[in-house]
């Protein structure tokens, strides 16, 4: 378990406490099956594969998914699902309201479908799209057709490409209401409270800086869902929101690019746990040296994607912990 950090000044020390309580308590999870259901479910959902006709192949949904998540009480799960350089996360509520926040890229949509399938969601209570590069609502098209969400909130931030069009043409045909955010917007999710950080009421040149950045509270513990942005957003949102930005998982901008974590961020953030989506091998060297060096010397636990496959995060209202799919 990673308890709630009680102040900045001890950061180091639990930090190395940090580091040395999730290691015990994934052995302890799948030694003692402290979250040995759901951890089996995952298992099952990381063992799913594309045959050679390339057709997905669901987890058995006699699996009971469902039942599995309801065992773990009153957790908040941030499921970072492994699609190589691009982003699609999860947020699941102890009530059982979902939420995903980007669809990765358009090739991705069987891996996306599979998942939420296997955690046997048919329809999401939200969609997120944070800005619209490809690698972020390639797939949202198709996630809004298959899974209608009852709302999808995107930045005012539009682009001439197929996959923009493909994501408005499916909301207007599905009439999912559609919500263009600025900040400070909140909302809720059963009970998760997210505030938007991000875009602030002005243009932005790139669609990075345009991101929705959002801010989501559960109990005592913090997640700060940050999409692409870099320089010029993330010196807007320490400057317009400093006393809100003391989380404890920060998801990592732009799969980890050098231009979207500073030193300053990480002081102003002070996170336990980085989330990392970046694909492995990719061509734009994500993520980048400089990126974990800091992470490092912050003595940050960081999970990546490329290394660690599908990251689950379990929150109750004072405890964190973790699983990953390549925990061999």
């Amino acid at each position: 378990m990673v308890k709630k950090r009680k102040t900045k000044s001890n950061k180091k020390l639990i930090g190395g406490i940090v580091t040395a309580l999730c290691i015990i308590g994934i052995v302890l999870m799948f030694a003692l099956g402290s979250e040995g259901d759901f951890i089996s479910n995952l298992q099952q959902i990381w063992t799913n594969t594309i045959d050679g006709a390339g057709e997905w192949q669901p987890v058995d949904r006699d699996a009971q998914s469902l039942a599995a998540l309801e065992s773990n009480g009153d957790k908040l799960i941030i499921y970072a699902i492994d699609t190589g350089n691009s982003d699609c996360i999860l947020v699941r509520t102890p009530e059982g309201h979902s939420m995903l926040v980007d669809a990765a890229d358009s090739d991705d949509i069987r891996n996306i479908s599979g998942t939420l399938q296997a955690l046997e969601i048919e329809k999401l209570d939200a969609a997120v799209a944070t800005h619209p590069d490809a690698d972020h609502i390639g797939s949202m098209g198709k996630v809004v057709a298959e899974f209608t969400p009852s709302v999808i909130y995107m930045p005012n931030f539009e682009k001439d490409t197929s996959a923009y069009t493909s994501m408005i043409n499916a909301i207007q045909e599905n009439n999912v209401e559609q919500v263009l955010v600025t900040a400070p917007y909140e909302f809720t999710l059963g009970s998760l409270h997210a505030l938007a950080l991000n875009p602030q009421p002005r243009e932005y040149e790139s669609a990075n800086d345009a991101s929705i950045v959002l801010l989501l509270t559960y109990g005592q513990n913090k997640v700060l869902l940050t999409g692409d942005i870099e320089t010029e957003a993330l010196a807007d949102i320490m400057a317009n929101y400093p006393d809100l930005l003391d989380v404890d998982v920060l998801k990592i901008a732009h799969h980890g690019s050098a231009r979207s974590t500073t030193q300053d961020f990480l002081d102003a953030t002070t996170p336990d746990i980085a989330i990392i989506n970046a694909g492995e091998g990719n061509d734009y060297g994500h993520p980048h040296r400089e990126t974990t060096a800091l992470l490092n010397e912050n003595q940050i636990v960081t999970l990546r994607t490329d290394q660690d496959g599908d990251i689950a995060i379990f929150i109750d209202k004072t405890d964190i912990s973790y699983a990953i799919e390549n925990a061999a």
